[in-house]
């Protein structure tokens, strides 16, 4: 599919954020000084709006923050406009989070004309939608679920299906552009091990220092009902992590032990052509959509917790059903997805392998 920027902000407009002639948009452009989002995007969605008819505002703001600093400017935007875009990581940190304000609210993870342009966001955000929900109707009624992977992992749970049914599972509450990864299956009852790879990684919810630890080489954490057990590793390493997750508990007053909750990246036309850890915070607000990486929320008994788990090329079932093979989403070759993209004039999907990792 042709690189196409244009494209890419009429989906997120049209779509996405579902904004109509004579409405109006706020945009919350985070500083491109910061190294995360580019200015070009929320100029390009402005403009392809205009075309549409819908008035469209520019904010700009600085760092992310949480629910109780909400600048005054973005408050004020949530309450007045028909859409508020967060082109910002604030709209990251609130993606659990019940934001006040009429407004509704869209998370962007197009970082920049290139992601905006390309095939995760040009394939009709509206299709991708489609898409996810059929998975989710799977996901859904999966009473267990096994994570398995070729350096260790071997971890499984269950789920209240019944609890899901009743709409109480832990969900999003803002729409995410583009279609990323599903709501996250809980992980109270896990029992296993998981293989942590290249780092751990702030999950985006709060800010903390030092928020990055990497790994070169592989850690198993071991959890039994939902809970850090220990870890097995090299010694130094391990005291690492150990220290990491007890300073984080102890800076925010949390239980650093838990496991929360998991989910993989359902959009394989996602990539990052930049090797991750040049900014791995950047990487993850892309990779994560990829169908490669699979993360566990963990330090923290809500969604997303604060230090996540970084997996890749996992196999993946839900009862008896493989989901994954070695970091393949299956289901997207399958006759349901088929007649989606079929019933859309839409050919295959493009997928993307390569997502910033060795």
């Amino acid at each position: 599919m042709a690189f196409n920027p244009r494209a890419g902000a009429k989906s997120l407009i049209e779509d996405a954020i579902g904004a109509k002639p004579g409405d109006t948009l706020a945009i919350v452009a985070e500083d491109p000084g910061l190294g995360i989002y580019d200015a070009l995007v929320p100029d390009c969605v402005a403009e392809v709006a205009g075309t549409l008819g819908i008035s469209t505002t520019i904010i700009p703001v600085g760092d992310h923050a949480g629910l109780e600093d909400i600048p005054p400017e973005v408050a004020d935007a949530l309450n007045t406009a028909d859409h508020v875009l967060f082109h910002s990581r604030l709209g990251d940190t609130l993606r659990f989070s019940n934001i006040p304000g009429q407004a509704s609210k869209t998370m962007s993870y197009a970082l920049d004309l290139s992601i905006l342009g390309g095939p995760s966001c040009t394939v009709p955000h509206r299709v991708m939608e489609e898409v996810r929900a059929a998975y989710d109707r799977i996901a859904d009624t999966a009473e267990t679920w096994r994570i398995t992977c070729a350096n260790g992992t071997d971890i499984s749970g269950t789920q209240d299906i019944a609890r899901v049914a009743r709409g109480e599972a832990e969900d999003f509450t803002v729409t995410r552009y583009p279609v990323c990864a599903p709501r996250p299956l809980p992980c109270d009852t896990a029992n296993g091990v998981v293989a942590l790879s290249h780092w751990l990684m702030a999950s985006g919810n709060r800010q903390y220092p030092d928020d990055e630890v990497l790994l070169p080489n592989p850690v198993l954490g071991h959890v039994e009902n939902g809970r850090i057990k220990g870890f097995d590793g090299p010694a130094d390493l391990v005291a690492q992590i150990e220290r990491h997750y007890l300073r984080v508990g102890d800076t925010l007053g949390i239980d650093p032990w838990i496991v929360h909750s998991w989910h993989a990246g359902i959009n394989p036309g996602t990539s990052y052509p930049i090797n991750g850890t040049h900014n791995i915070e950047r990487w993850g607000k892309v990779a994560f959509a990829n169908p490669r990486y699979l993360h566990f929320h963990t330090c923290g008994g809500y969604a997303p917790g604060e230090i996540a788990w970084s997996i890749f090329d996992a196999d993946v079932t839900f009862g008896d059903v493989q989901m994954w093979d070695k970091g393949e989403l299956l289901f997207l070759n399958g006759p349901e997805v088929r007649d989606i993209l079929a019933s859309n004039d839409l050919g295959q999907l493009e997928f993307y392998r390569n997502i910033g990792i060795d």
